[in-house]
């Protein structure tokens, strides 16, 4: 029997009883051995083994001569591991331990000072944890048998104490929870797998090294990469991630129904890892407290080497962190310590955990995601034996963003800040800002066998490109759209022109109605939204600064303030991927000259042609399930509109003004601009080679700068360091960045098809114009 209880004695078994106490400290023996000699059976013998389980390194380095002659014996004796369970006052279904439990000590494993005040209170303090016993037959057949799966020369007293070990945490993680489920004797787990003595075998072959040096260079690239959790550690972070976030937002963080409970069994079954949208420095704070709060497996999550600063780099990596080197595609040692580490870690259920977009995004929308650690993680698996590994993607999604104002000043040219300890300490002490709600939505998963040829030895470049499209597609479909996204939408499509909350609200009802009809994800705040949590929400903007309120007119009006243009366009980024599609069909319904089938046709090469322009933006599915996506939009916004198109330009622009909303505008225009500038700026450059990237990108920033002051683009949004990449990556991709007479008629050429653009997308803000002015003008009739 194993359970946590007060009596350690097994149930119906005769002969002695060896019980192997796992205990740090005196007052703990002497517990134990109260209880063995309370309940002690009439007629029944015993004998007590000291181990400090929990202690790897310390208990492993003494020979306990006793446990080596109870081995001996021929009297079969039966072993009994067993434990002080201390009782907190953290109920194993609500959230762990806080920052004030770990400072007054009321933790899982307290020290010695703690111990004696709690058993100052009452024998309730504690119970004992008593794992799965086995007699000494038993245990040698399994030695044997772990010694014929594993390899190695394996020692009975050393299996007995990984045993026993392993046993009372099996048990502790029944009674405290997932929470605690760390992965112990990493090293002996890990070196000495089949695996990793076959490759290393191979490797001194071929290297003429010895077998000893590569398994000792191996143990170090171990040590080095390695998380070694504790429960302390895992306590620590997950406070600090705690108290981080409670600072600046609501404590109840958003879930969609059934995610968490979906979550724990999937856990429960296959390796998983979690690869999060990452929009602020609390990303990884937020998920490790998460899944500590919500009783889940402990996240190992991902970290450069450079990371690993004295202090919180010790931090992190007891709480869970792997810290790997930038490179090591040429140490082959390191390449087969890391694959097998990772090949553990799934075996075993410890869930992985990083950035799908590899840093965070300063734009707000999702970047492209990194192969890199998706490369090396799926490699770990190719395998036909291996788990089947699923890649989970998590949109971490905030009402505001802490860095919001940084990520401004880097768009608009500036450099990134230092980090430093100085610095951490300044970002946690803005956190006390009102920054509304978390939102955290878990996608459905990427299933890596329906990816990959399992009979290759390496992922193929396109299968991982291929994933790596799949968990971004995912993502965006469970990001859901906020209250501040569609507040920031509306302000955005008026500029710096103030609205009045009527008009707010009439676009944020049209733009609600077109949400519902097509299904997007939304929030439960977006779902529920009334007037006043419009209002809510305005006041949280005008705190921060993103909006202004100007409330001593005949109503209150609202309007974005100067240079605050890429600041709202940051939670308007949030949604606009859902309006993409729909956005584009617009515009490209402004191309419509033709008549007939011909002007069908006409419409869907020019949304290719848009949507090849994007897509270093946003990320589309292959050109006819584009199409397919394009014209089901646009039955459900304009249920005719194949028959106007089929009559031409007059008709085409007839039906866009029925349309609401209209999106080219208020979804492309900043996009659009961004890129005429762009090439406004690349049209100016000499006739040669642009060789240097940067200084056309800071030759646009000034002229976009210029253009804003002149009114000749919508705000200063398209003033992007982020977009003038893009708009960059097009132009090498249509060949303008080199030397010749073919690439400055191409830039001419270039700049002329966006002037063209841009003036489609002035028709459209001034078609939602009209339709606005002459709903006032009935009003105030």
């Amino acid at each position: 029997m194993q359970d946590t209880r007060n009596n350690p004695w097994p149930e119906s078994v005769s002969g002695p009883i060896v019980f192997i106490v796992d205990s740090i400290n005196r007052t703990e023996k002497r517990l134990l051995e109260d209880a063995i000699r309370k309940h002690q059976p009439a007629g029944a013998t015993y004998h007590v083994v000291h181990r400090q389980l929990r202690q790897a390194r310390r208990s492993s380095a003494r020979t306990n001569t006793q446990l080596l002659e109870l081995t001996k014996s021929n009297d079969n004796p039966y072993f009994v591991p067993i434990r002080i369970c201390w009782q907190t006052r953290s109920p194993q279904k609500i959230a762990g331990i806080s920052l004030r439990d770990l400072v007054t000590g009321n933790r899982e494993y307290p020290g010695w000072i703690q111990q004696q005040l709690r058993l100052r209170k009452g024998s309730d303090s504690h119970s004992i944890t008593v794992g799965n016993g086995a007699s000494l037959e038993q245990l040698k057949e399994s030695c044997s048998q772990h010694v014929l799966k594993h390899g190695g020369t394996e020692n009975l007293v050393k299996f007995i104490d990984r045993s026993a070990f392993l046993a009372i945490e099996k048990v502790e993680r029944k009674t405290k929870g997932a929470r605690y489920k760390i992965p112990q004797l990493l090293s002996d787990e890990v070196i000495r797998k089949p695996s990793v003595i076959k490759a290393l075998t191979e490797l001194s072959q071929s290297s003429g090294r010895s077998m000893d040096s590569l398994i000792k260079e191996a143990k170090l690239c171990l040590d080095e990469m390695s998380a070694k959790p504790t429960t302390l550690g895992t306590d620590l972070f997950a406070a600090l991630g705690r108290f981080m976030y409670t600072r600046g937002f609501d404590k109840n963080i958003d879930y969609a129904d059934g995610d968490i409970e979906r979550i724990r069994k999937l856990l429960a079954e296959k390796p998983v890892a979690f690869l999060f949208t990452h929009k602020s420095h609390i990303d990884g704070f937020l998920l490790m407290t998460i899944f500590h709060d919500q009783n889940l497996t402990p996240l190992h999550l991902f970290g450069g080497i450079n990371m690993n600063m004295p202090g919180f780099g010790l931090l992190m990596r007891r709480s869970g962190a792997i810290f790997i080197r930038r490179s090591f595609q040429n140490d082959a040692v390191y390449k087969i310590v890391f694959k097998n580490y990772i090949d553990y870690l799934g075996e075993k259920r410890f869930p992985l955990m990083w950035a799908l977009e590899g840093t965070r995004s300063r734009t707000g929308k999702l970047m492209p995601p990194r192969y890199g650690l998706i490369n090396y993680v799926v490699s770990a698996y190719m395998r036909d034996d291996a788990p089947d590994l699923i890649l989970m993607p998590v949109s971490i999604i905030y009402d505001q963003v802490p860095e919001v104002a940084d990520y401004d000043a880097i768009q608009a040219g500036g450099k990134k800040r230092p980090e430093s300890a100085s610095w951490f300490m300044e970002y946690i002490s803005g956190l006390k800002n009102p920054h509304g709600k978390i939102h955290v939505r878990f996608g459905e998963g990427v299933t890596i066998s329906e990816h990959l040829d399992r009979s290759s030895p390496t992922p193929q470049t396109r299968d991982i490109q291929k994933i790596a499209f799949e968990l971004a597609v995912d993502t965006n479909n469970v990001t859901p759209i906020t209250v501040n996204s569609l507040i920031c939408y509306v302000i955005l499509e008026h500029g710096h022109k103030a609205i009045t909350f009527n008009e707010l609200h009439t676009d944020i009802q049209e733009l609600m109605q077109l949400i519902n009809m097509l299904g997007f994800s939304t929030t439960t705040d977006v779902q529920n939204l009334d007037e006043a949590g419009i209002r809510k929400c305005l006041l949280e903007l005008d705190t921060t600064g993103v909006i202004n309120t100007f409330n001593d007119g005949i109503e209150s009006v609202y309007m974005l303030p100067m240079d605050a243009g890429r600041t709202a366009a940051y939670y308007r980024n949030g949604l606009i991927h859902f309006f993409i599609t729909s956005a584009i069909a617009d515009l490209a319904l402004l191309a419509v000259s033709e008549t007939g089938d011909d002007a069908i046709a006409q419409f869907h090469n020019e949304a290719l042609k848009l949507r090849d322009m994007f897509k270093y933006e946003f990320f589309f599915e292959g050109s006819s399930a584009f199409i397919v996506l394009l014209e089901r939009e646009l039955d459900q916004r304009a249920p005719e509109w194949r028959d106007s198109v089929k009559q031409g330009a007059k008709a085409t622009r007839k039906m866009l003004t029925g349309i609401a909303p209209i999106l080219g505008h208020g979804t492309l225009r900043p996009f659009i601009e961004a890129y005429l500038v762009l090439a406004r700026a690349l049209r100016m450059q000499a006739v040669g080679e642009i060789s240097d990237q940067k200084q056309l990108i800071n030759h646009a920033l000034t002229l976009g700068k210029q253009r804003v002051l002149q009114k000749r683009i919508h705000c200063e949004e398209s003033v992007s360091g982020s977009y003038f990449e893009n708009a960059i990556k097009i132009a090498e991709n249509q060949d303008l960045l080199k030397a010749g007479d073919d690439a400055v008629a191409g830039r001419q050429r270039w700049l002329e098809e966006l002037r063209a653009i841009s003036a489609n997308v002035r028709f459209l803000a001034s078609i939602a114009d009209a339709k606005r002015l002459a709903v006032r003008t009935q009003l105030e009739q």
